[in-house]
């Protein structure tokens, strides 16, 4: 069904069928709970903590073969952006980069599609920290983690 379909239907409902059609959502949607949560509050503390573990899970390596699994961690981070809550993003964007340059550390990892995406990432939380004009919050965030992936000829 077409976004313009579900507006129709919608704009035929009263409010209190309106009301029970999200307060449904909210119980069985967690995407929806977790955007109507945020709506309602304005707090992103919550859901940043709970990405960031599912973030780190798939970003540290598993097993003994040092599985590598971050374009998992990278399509949790595509599905949050749909929110387009901008400060959240950054959050994430941000602690990917900071994850990813403790694995290049911790165990030396090489991957030129590695760095790309790690570079890509930290491009689009600079882009989100311009956008919210919050750049003296970050400065410091910043600069460790360009100067960390420098010492790994990474240009952040």
């Amino acid at each position: 069904m077409a976004l313009k379909e579900v507006k129709r239907e919608l704009s035929q409902m009263d409010k209190t069928e309106i009301i029970k059609l999200i307060s449904e959502m909210y119980k069985k949607i967690p995407d929806a709970k977790n955007y109507l949560d945020i709506f309602a509050t304005g707090d992103i503390k919550q859901l940043t903590e709970k990405y960031k573990k599912e973030i780190e899970r798939y970003i540290y390596p598993n097993g003994r073969n040092m599985d590598l699994r971050e374009t998992e961690a990278r399509k949790i981070i595509r599905t949050v952006r749909k929110m387009r809550i901008t400060e959240l993003n950054v959050e994430l964007e941000l602690h990917y980069v900071s994850c990813c340059l403790e694995v290049i550390e911790d165990f030396g990892y090489w991957d030129e599609n590695y760095y790309i995406a790690l570079e890509k990432m930290f491009d689009n939380a600079i882009n989100g920290i311009y956008e919210l004009g919050v750049e003296e919050k970050y400065k410091e965030r910043i600069e460790v983690l360009s100067h960390k992936a420098s010492e790994y000829g990474i240009e952040l």
